[in-house]
């Protein structure tokens, strides 16, 4: 039992600090379109309020079609992963959000648990929110196709169309 504690105790000091994050959100948006969107790199770039210059964002192409893996570069290095999973639903899409961090270095796992992380969490919980606001826009714009003109098929009473019957059987 003591070894056991010991086990769990170890694994959580060498992985202390290297945890992905992760958040979740309800969006009003089909699952394909959301897909199309979120693979434009300049999208990723718009949702983050604040983009330091020397930040590059490059999307990795997925076989399937509801993952969009995001690789997010500072300089030349690979900064983190941001992974997009979408869950279609009806008229609304689950959106996944999965930041990893590249280094595991003891600086970085030092920040993130000194207050980073959740700093690293408002931010992303701000750009599901943006993201939340675009769709919604994009859904009120939506132009409706127009209904088809039927003024010239009009269908006659019942009487006009007996007198018809009878005029011509009459001819």
């Amino acid at each position: 039992m003591i070894e056991l504690v010991f086990l769990a105790l170890l694994n959580r000091l060498i992985n202390w600090g290297l945890a992905p994050l992760i958040v979740t959100r309800t969006v009003a948006a089909d699952a394909g379109t959301l897909q199309h969107f979120l693979s434009e790199p300049a999208n990723q770039l718009r949702l983050m309020r604040r983009v330091p210059r020397d930040l590059e964002v490059h999307v990795k192409p997925r076989a399937k079609g509801r993952v969009v893996c995001v690789e997010i570069l500072r300089g030349r290095r690979t900064a983190m992963w941001a992974t997009w999973i979408l869950s279609a639903g009806r008229g609304t899409t689950e959106v996944d959000l999965i930041l990893q961090f590249e280094s595991r270095g003891l600086a970085t796992r030092l920040a993130l648990v000194l207050g980073g992380r959740r700093r690293l969490a408002r931010r992303v919980d701000d750009a599901l929110a943006r993201l939340g606001q675009i769709c919604a826009r994009a859904a009120e714009d939506v132009v409706p196709t127009p209904a088809p003109d039927c003024s010239r098929r009009t269908r006659g009473t019942r009487a006009r169309v007996d007198a018809r019957r009878q005029a011509s059987r009459t001819s």
